[in-house]
């Protein structure tokens, strides 16, 4: 999977587990700026985070339910256990990210149903939230968090509910790329722009939003800060195995002391395989939050140079 895009808060951390230790500081979005301090990544001004950017190894997570058997449109309890995955010891201290700990994503087999959620972590250091799933079928559990002195995780689960009567492939995902570039929810219209026009495998792109007011057409400048930024963005391919869980560059329109935001965001992603992705940015306005989705086609280098000519 692909490493989450992702700020970090400034607020202060904890100390590391015993299976863990700092090895540096580093930059979630580009793990590839590192420091021997505390600070800010010189791409993109993010907060570093204290730990091992380049340790890929997984963390495990202990994921159930009560009751276990689950049924659409009845609640249930969902816990999370995590793991180290040298010495198995049970994770106590997780860095700040946007002002959680813990990020959790629902995400229905066929994507219409997305949720973006956040946990709470219990006395004994598990994690639990109630939820309740809207309909029968396949669910994909999606765990993103940093233990402190590691890497940033984003661990899937799978969840089927037992009122569901088809089959995986029945379930499938079959996105069809968004071929109008303004999208109406709630009191927001979006207008996407894609840059470079065209999405290209392997390489970053950048997913800019103009935001109008859905009744008047006025630019909106009265965002509000949603978890310690303007915006929040994941984008996941069709088969679920690539993700990017963006969040706005920083920037004069991105700084959330300004008080309100808008009416320009922009997510940066990268999408390591060509192919199709839903992305659904959040953005807060009037306290309520928004969710806008939008299917994009990632093209590989050959075809968005034909494509471009």
């Amino acid at each position: 999977m692909v490493m989450a895009m992702c700020s970090v808060s400034a607020a202060p951390l904890q100390g590391p587990s015993p299976s863990t230790a700092f090895t540096a500081w580093f930059c979630p979005m580009h793990p590839e700026v590192t420091a021997a301090d505390r600070g800010n990544c010189r791409k993109c001004g993010m907060a570093l985070v204290a730990g091992d950017p380049f340790d890929t190894r997984e963390y495990s997570i202990e994921f159930s339910t009560g009751p276990t058997v689950v049924k659409a449109g009845v609640p249930i309890t969902m816990f999370f256990t995590v793991r180290h995955p040298g010495d198995g010891a049970p994770i106590r201290n997780f860095e700040v990210v946007h002002d959680k700990r813990y990020h959790l994503f629902i995400v229905s087999r066929d994507m219409e149903v997305f949720e973006h959620i956040h946990p709470e972590q219990r006395p004994d250091g598990t994690w639990a939230i109630e939820v309740t799933l809207p309909k029968p079928g396949y669910y994909q559990i999606l765990s993103d968090f940093i233990p402190t002195g590691g890497s940033p995780q984003f661990i899937g689960r799978t969840l089927v509910t037992a009122d569901f009567d088809g089959d995986l492939e029945s379930q499938a995902a079959h996105l069809e790329p968004d071929t109008v570039v303004n999208k109406t929810v709630g009191s927001i219209t979006a207008h996407l722009q894609l840059e470079p026009s065209i999405l290209v495998a392997g390489q970053y792109g950048h997913l800019s939003f103009a935001l109008t007011d859905a009744v008047t057409g006025q630019p909106v400048t009265d965002l509000q800060p949603y978890l310690g930024a303007f915006g929040h963005a994941l984008i996941l391919s069709e088969d679920m195995l690539d993700y990017v869980h963006s969040h706005p560059f920083e920037g004069p329109e991105s700084d959330i002391t300004r008080g309100f935001g808008g009416p320009n965001v922009t997510f940066e992603g990268y999408m390591p395989r060509p192919g199709r992705y839903r992305a659904w940015s959040q953005f807060q306005r009037k306290g309520q939050v928004i969710t806008v989705p939008f299917t994009l086609n990632v093209s590989t280098l050959e075809d968005a140079v034909r494509g471009n000519r």
